[in-house]
């Protein structure tokens, strides 16, 4: 067992490691052990163990390097050898032998290497020392109780600033003999504590403390150079909390990281009054703060109080500026950076006692938070008396290096106060001059505060084809209008003559001037090639050098069928000095420049509401303020650039649009309200005109999931059956006289049935047909005959159900032909026709049917709705509810087979043939029969791929219709089945390979009797053949 370890096998334990039985032995017992250690170590559940897993005996120790060596039979002579005495620790009171370190320890260790240590070698603890007479005497195990006897008190001699406790002259010193035998002198330096950071002066224990701590922290204690008290931090930083005993480390930069921490600008408070701290306070101030945590606090616009101080003083301009700026920083309670001084000094020289005496006129500026705040500082000085500002100088002076004066002579001169929100701060532009009397006013505006100067150029207008010159506006005019043409005006160029509407300018004399008559000397009439047609439409190349009319979409262009336009729509809302109509423009231009559209294909209409506004508010000449609301519309040429332009709309930034929109205004006379042009914009999603997502779904189909944006719109595309809605059509027909063609007279009765009927357009449907009326030969008729038509419409209306068809047969009837002919004439002007003096409306209805009775129903081929039972409900049976055999029917039938391969159910592939050939023949279901059979397969491969084979019958009333679907399946070609079967049989739940084909064959068409169709077969079948049939039918109902 030490040479093999059993792994995971706790029941081998017993019967495998028995410590006290070699594995050698010859006994009968230890043969079996050692077979059983032999199986065991075969069959690989035991491991052979290693050296570092053997513990060595006592005096010997383990082999260097055969740690991972396998133990083998015998783990001591293996793993082990004989430790030297060198190498044993002795234990106390006992000491190496001499001349024994290379002698092997053996079992005992401890009497081979060591031997007994004597009193004479032991040192006693602090507070005892050696008894006397035990030199020689052995140590034991316990020295110090053999060996040592207590000091006393009496032998101890207390530190100075100590004295001898009373009474303890004889109690042992312990290991802290000041504590125990000595008692501290209050009065001494030894009975205090130096501050975190200091230390004790050296030898200072019994020198007199002082009366205070403070005292006794000068007497006693001294800064200590090691620590961070020592150190001072740098600007922009301070002392760590509690740093003050820190050690502060070797160096310089060992000290800043050790003692200090960077002041945060949440600490600094010397921004100036126009500022304010930086949002994050946790930023460090670093060398210059006040460029790193103040930023500009727009709220505030600063006041000045400013002035000027006139002193006399034994001072230099230096020491008098900071004298200044201290005092006013006091007496003023601002802060210092909110103070500006600027000295000038001259020496006095008359009756001077003293060559150093200046007099200094000090100009200075305080600056403060507010209107108010400064007018109660502007008092404070005021009021200030000779005697206390003379004070409060010669306090600063002194401080600040200088002297006073025996003759100080301290005069003060303060300006005015100037409200920065009245109109005595306010500047008037060029050509503008203060109202009188209006410099309190407040809020400080142009229109407020400043009136047209009359002197001046901009009062002047300058006559036609002349312009103002650049700058002039401030000049003076002159006394005659002569001499203000002159100096106000210069000759304008036909490149700055805006042409009037229908004009162009003319390239060639853009830099002639445009004399007295600019429109006849600078521009020419616009041709069709100048217009831009709309998106939609294009240019007409007849008519390129036509002038334009007053219709020039008409001259010049005509309808592009290659593009449909899609419109991007919208609305803004903005308050502004501007009329109605300055608006529209505005926004009109805006849109067109923003969206690099033609203006023609932009639509704006705008609806304007004033605003109660003060009338200091208004504009002269512009009217009031107005919230307008601007509507428009944007055409692109298609869907990728209404969506580039869509998105630029949406991205537009309120600031953006303002500055945009305010530039439209100014041209076109107005503008945005300064205080509150609140512009707002609200856009529509874009929609695809021709996507499903504007189409019309006709009843009994719903728009199709996820095809919003499919295009183009048609009823495939876009919609599918609603098995929900059963529409029911109101029939008839109608006829009329008109001058319209029979396209017009088409459009006309559509758009007029859905009107009266409410119903939509894609569910009305007119087919029209024309005959030429007769010319009347009655004289004086005012139409030729080729105008006028007798029209004759047929026409359907669907419903979403009888009750609605049932209300909408009920209105036409009741439609009186006087109410029919006023509604027709309108639609047919709308479309482009005329009416007829004799239209002659005659309308005729076909009753509604009931989708739900029997009338509806169509009974199989060879079957007839029963008598008297049209109106009964179908029922869940409609062809046994409704039908009977019809005796004088003629039944053809159409059979064929289709062979194929796929993966699912007998059922669910009937299903799929029915459908198809339902939907290819458009032939009613139950007049089709299917009969599938699979191919033999196991039965664990059922749902495996399997062969169809595929039996059919088509039934038709005629031999006529029949043979026209027997051509139908025939021309039907077995490659252009495939897709179509497949596509089917998926929709049913069967799996198709990817390679699809199908083999298939049509017969002849064979007529029967319709009783021989409509019979009931009995008979019998195989219980299997009736088992498949049940589940087939479960398969296709559940």
């Amino acid at each position: 067992c030490r040479a093999a370890i059993p792994i995971n096998s706790d029941w081998l334990k017993p019967n495998c490691c028995r410590a006290a039985i070699p594995i050698n032995s010859d006994t009968k017992a230890r043969r079996t052990m050692r077979t059983l250690l032999s199986l065991v170590l075969g069959m690989g559940l035991c491991e052979a163990a290693l050296c570092k897993e053997h513990s060595c005996a006592a005096g010997t120790k383990q082999i260097a390097g055969k740690e991972d060596t396998d133990q083998g039979n015998d783990a001591a002579a293996t793993c082990c050898e004989a430790a030297k005495c060198s190498e044993h620790t002795c234990a106390t009171g006992t000491k190496p032998k001499d001349g024994v370190s290379d002698t092997d320890q053996t079992a005992d260790p401890a009497a081979v290497c060591c031997v007994a240590a004597k009193c004479s070698e032991h040192t006693c603890a602090t507070g005892t020392k050696l008894k006397d007479g035990v030199s020689d005497t052995d140590q034991t195990a316990d020295p110090a109780a053999v060996c040592c006897v207590d000091k006393k008190c009496q032998d101890y001699s207390c530190p100075t600033g100590y004295g001898a406790t009373t009474g303890q002259e004889q109690a042992a010193q312990t290991t802290d003999p000041t504590t125990a035998c000595c008692t501290v002198d209050a009065t001494k330096c030894a009975s205090h504590s130096c501050a975190a950071g200091t230390k004790a002066k050296d030898a200072s224990a019994g020198t007199d403390k002082g009366a205070t701590d403070a005292e006794a922290a000068t007497n006693c204690c001294e800064v200590d150079a090691t620590k961070c008290a020592s150190h001072s931090c740098a600007a922009g930083t301070k002392a760590k909390d509690n740093s003050a005993g820190t050690d502060k480390g070797a160096t310089d930069a060992e000290a800043a990281t050790n003692c200090c921490d960077a002041l945060t600008c949440a600490e600094y408070e010397d921004c100036k009054v126009t500022e304010k701290t930086i949002d994050d306070g946790s930023t460090a101030q670093g060398s210059t703060p006040a460029t790193t945590c103040c930023q500009v606090d727009s709220t505030v616009t600063a006041v000045a109080v400013e002035g000027t101080a006139i002193f006399v003083a034994d001072a230099t301009m230096e020491q008098a500026r900071t004298a200044v700026h201290m005092m006013l920083a006091e007496l003023l309670s601002v802060k210092t950076v909110d103070i500006t001084v600027t000295v000038n000094s001259a020496a006095k020289t008359t009756r001077a006692r003293r060559l150093d005496v200046f007099t200094h006129t000090a100009t200075f500026a305080v600056h403060f938070a507010d209107f108010t705040k400064a007018t109660a500082g502007h008092t404070a000085l005021t009021d200030l008396t000779k005697d206390a500002a003379e004070t409060s100088l010669k306090t600063q002076l002194v401080a600040a290096g200088g002297k006073d004066s025996e003759d100080p002579t301290w005069t003060l001169t303060l300006q005015a106060v100037v409200d920065p929100d009245s109109c005595a701060a306010f500047n008037c532009a060029a050509g503008y001059t203060m109202k009188d009397g209006e410099g309190a006013t407040k809020p400080a505006t142009a229109e407020a505060c400043c009136v047209v100067d009359d002197t001046k150029c901009l009062s002047h207008n300058c006559a036609v084809g002349t312009k103002a010159k650049a700058e002039a506006a401030g000049t003076d005019k002159g006394a005659t209008d002569a001499e203000a043409a002159t100096n106000c005006c210069e000759a304008a160029k036909c490149s700055e003559h805006t042409c009037a509407a229908g004009t162009k300018a003319i390239t060639s004399k853009a830099g002639e001037d445009q004399t007295a008559d600019p429109a006849a000397n600078c521009c020419e009439a616009l041709k069709c090639v100048d217009y831009m047609c709309a998106v939609g439409s294009k240019a007409k190349t007849s008519e390129a050098d036509k002038e334009l009319d007053s219709n020039p979409a008409a001259l010049c262009c005509e309808d592009d069928p290659a593009v449909t336009p899609v419109p991007v729509t919208g609305a803004a809302t903005f308050v502004a000095h501007a009329t109605t109509e300055q608006a529209q423009s505005a926004v009109h231009e805006m849109l067109a420049a923003l969206l690099s559209v033609n203006t023609v294909d932009v639509t704006v209409t705008v609806a304007s509401e004033e605003k109660m506004a003060a009338a200091a508010r208004r504009l002269n000449g512009h009217g009031g303020v107005f919230t307008h609301t601007a509507t428009f519309s944007v055409h692109f040429a298609d869907k990728a650039k209404a969506s580039a332009g869509h998105q630029a709309l949406t991205d537009l930034t309120k600031t953006d649009a303002e500055a945009a929109l305010d530039t439209q205004l100014k041209a076109a006379g107005g503008h945005l309200d300064e205080t509150d042009g609140a512009w707002s914009l609200t856009m529509e999603a874009l929609v695809d005109e021709n996507s499903c997502e504007v189409f019309q779904c006709p009843l009994g189909q719903k728009m199709k999931n996820g095809v919003g944006a499919t295009a183009p719109s048609t009823v495939a595309a876009c919609c599918e059956n609603d098995p929900a809605v059963t529409p029911v059509a109101v029939e008839g027909t109608a006829s009329f006289v008109a001058m319209a063609t029979t396209a017009q007279a088409q459009t006309a009765v559509a758009a007029m049935l859905a009107e009266l009927l409410t119903a939509k357009a894609v569910d009305v449907t007119v087919t029209v047909a024309s005959e030429a009326k007769a010319a009347t030969p009655a004289a004086g008729t005012r139409r030729l005959a080729d105008e006028v038509f007798t029209h004759n419409a047929t026409f359907a209306v669907h419903f979403a159900d009888f009750t609605k068809a049932t209300a909408g047969h009920k209105t036409l009837t009741d439609l009186v032909k006087a109410d029919a002919e006023t509604s027709l004439k309108k639609h047919l002007l709308a479309a482009g026709g005329k009416d007829s003096e004799d239209p002659m409306w005659a309308v005729t209805l076909m009753a509604v049917v009931d989708p739900a009775s029997c009338a509806a129903f169509t009974c199989p081929v060879g079957q007839k709705v029963k008598d008297a039972e049209a109106a009964t409900a179908q029922g869940s049976t409609p062809a046994t509810t409704c039908c009977e055999a019809d005796t004088t029917a003629t039944v053809v039938e159409v059979k064929g087979t289709m062979t194929f391969t796929a993966t699912g159910t007998e059922a669910n592939v009937q299903t799929a043939v029915q459908s198809m050939l339902s939907t290819s023949l458009g032939v009613p279901a139950h007049d089709i029969t299917v009969t599938v059979t699979a191919a033999d397969v196991p039965a664990a491969r059922r749902l495996a791929e399997q062969q169809f084979s595929v039996e059919y019958t088509v039934k038709y009333a005629t031999s006529e219709a029949a043979t026209a679907g027997h051509k139908t399946l025939t021309d039907l070609t077995p490659e252009a089945a495939a897709p179509v079967l497949k596509t089917a049989l998926e929709e049913a739940g069967v799996t198709v390979p990817e390679e699809f084909t199908v083999v298939k064959e049509e017969q002849e068409p064979v007529e029967t009797s319709s009783t021989t169709a409509g019979a009931t077969v009995s008979g019998s079948c195989e219980t299997g053949v009736a088992a498949a049939a049940v589940v087939a039918l479960l398969a296709l109902h559940l």
